[in-house]
């Protein structure tokens, strides 16, 4: 299974490691890195989403300062190019589990 470093620039969010399949979401395990605590509340809101939210926009106002952060996926193995959140890849972290998809 894939390893992924969570990174905001050069800081290391956390690592998520790849443990299982849930289509279209990959399941992870996720270790907190140094940067986690400047973001874990931002993920944490965002993992409590739910409810009605016809048009969207309570998801938007949630995943928008994620989204403006920058946060990258990097393989740990360096054989892919790195993944842009909410660009290339959606990921949903809440305490040691992880979502991903790509």
């Amino acid at each position: 299974m894939t390893r992924w470093k969570l990174l905001q620039g050069d800081v290391l969010v956390g690592e998520l490691s790849e443990n299982g399949c849930d289509q279209p979401f990959f399941l992870a395990h996720f270790t907190p890195g140094p940067g986690w605590e400047s973001v874990g509340p931002l993920f944490e809101a965002l993992a409590a989403y739910s409810g009605p939210d016809p048009d969207g926009l309570r998801y938007v106002a949630l995943a928008k300062p994620l989204r403006d952060l920058g946060l990258t996926l990097a393989p740990v193995d360096g054989r892919q190019t790195p993944l842009q959140l909410f660009k290339d890849c959606m990921v949903s972290i809440h305490g040691p589990e992880a979502r991903l998809r790509y």
